[in-house]
């Protein structure tokens, strides 16, 4: 049990506890910073508390609620902007159904901070009084953002950051990333295991780090014109980003049309098809706004890495690179002061917030280049 989630030692303690004791809290609430695998770990626990074996992890039971076949295991994910009533409505309708093929019955409700107002009021009761056999287990990446009146009735679960040493051996087991390769994709993933995972296969396949790389020498050092034939250094940039949301979409649409197909295999009433495939649809928008959103911030960290380490070049050190891997490209590199970089810092920074509003991706990061050019050094 918990074997394919990296590090969170503490978590998987207090519920291995909770589950040989019969101390299970009936709400959780797994919280903590994007990329720690906090509803890979809920799905785990769901298994653990629908099957027999309490989640073996080899036995038929594991293996069918493993892929979402278990009829007392359910993920209630949002459709559109937020997790709506007519979402909650067949839930609550089915609490007082007892367990199908066990003991318990599990609902997992990820990003809850989207949980609508209306529709967390109609959930209240059924949290803080379920029947015996009931659980839930809500994940968010924004607990700060969850309605004040799901949080009191939850027990929290705090998810931490991996260290550097467990996302190595993530890597080298998962990836066979070993080495000063593994070191420098350990330090960039900044103890998110989801990034680390990112990262690595960027590595074996599309290179996008490299190609973002080799136009954030020019873009940190303040470069305002190109070399000839080509494009300016920070277009360069956003061309890398630019072909990675296209193979998103592409890969979307695929999936979106593999979807379809079986649903029409599935069924054969016409209202029903269309209201389902109504629904695969928005689920499709959602994910691929998703991965869009995640592949900007993925290119935005990049920079940031590569800013934070000219700045530790500028002010004297190198023992303590992000890309340590580039240790002496980054010597080359660090032309300008410390405060330059250090205000170049704030502004990627605050790129990275906006990115997780509704905003144009490509006019974020042209601004923030823009921004770059304003506090470059003059030549």
């Amino acid at each position: 049990m918990f074997e394919t989630i990296p590090g969170q030692t503490a978590v998987k303690d207090l519920f291995t506890r909770a589950l040989r004791g019969g101390t299970l809290s009936h709400a959780y609430l797994l919280c903590g910073r994007e990329g720690l695998a906090k509803t890979a770990f809920a799905r785990e626990l769901g298994v653990a508390l629908v099957t027999e074996c309490g989640g073996c992890g080899q036995c038929p039971q594991c293996a069918a609620a493993r892929r979402g076949l278990h009829p007392d295991l359910h993920l209630l994910e949002r459709e559109g902007d937020v997790i709506r009533v007519d979402q909650v409505q067949p839930l609550i309708a089915d609490l007082s159904l007892r367990p199908f093929a066990g003991a318990r019955r599990v609902w997992i409700i990820p990003e809850v901070e989207h949980l609508h107002p209306t529709a967390a009021n109609k959930l209240l009761k059924s949290i803080e009084e379920p029947p015996a056999h009931v659980f839930f287990l809500f994940v968010s990446d924004r607990v700060e953002r969850v309605l004040p009146t799901i949080v009191s009735r939850c027990q929290i679960v705090e998810f931490s950051p991996l260290s550097d040493a467990e996302v190595c051996g993530y890597l080298g087991r998962e990836y066979a990333l070993e080495g000063q390769e593994a070191e420098a994709l350990a330090r960039l993933a900044a103890g998110s295991v989801e990034r680390a995972a990112r990262l690595a296969e960027d590595e074996r396949g599309p290179g996008r780090r490299r190609a973002y790389l080799r136009w954030a020498a020019p873009i940190a050092a303040g470069a305002r014109h190109a070399a000839p034939g080509a494009d300016a250094p920070a277009e360069e940039f956003i061309r890398v980003l630019d072909g990675h949301v296209a193979d998103i979409r592409e890969a979307s649409a695929e999936r979106l049309e593999a979807r379809v197909a079986a649903l029409k295999d599935q069924f054969q009433d016409e209202r029903e098809l269309r209201w389902q495939v109504k629904r695969a649809e928005a689920f499709a928008r959602r994910e691929e706004l998703r991965l869009r959103r995640l592949a900007a911030l993925d290119a935005v960290d990049t920079l940031v890495a590569w800013l934070h380490d000219l700045w530790v070049v500028a002010c004297g050190a190198s023992d303590v690179l992000w890309n340590c891997d580039r240790t002496e490209e980054l010597v080359d590199a660090a032309v300008a002061t410390p405060e330059h970089y250090a205000r170049s810092l704030a502004i990627a920074g605050q790129t990275r917030k906006d990115l997780y509003l509704n905003i144009d991706q490509r006019l974020a990061l042209q601004a923030m280049f823009a921004r770059f050019e304003e506090v470059a050094p003059i030549d």
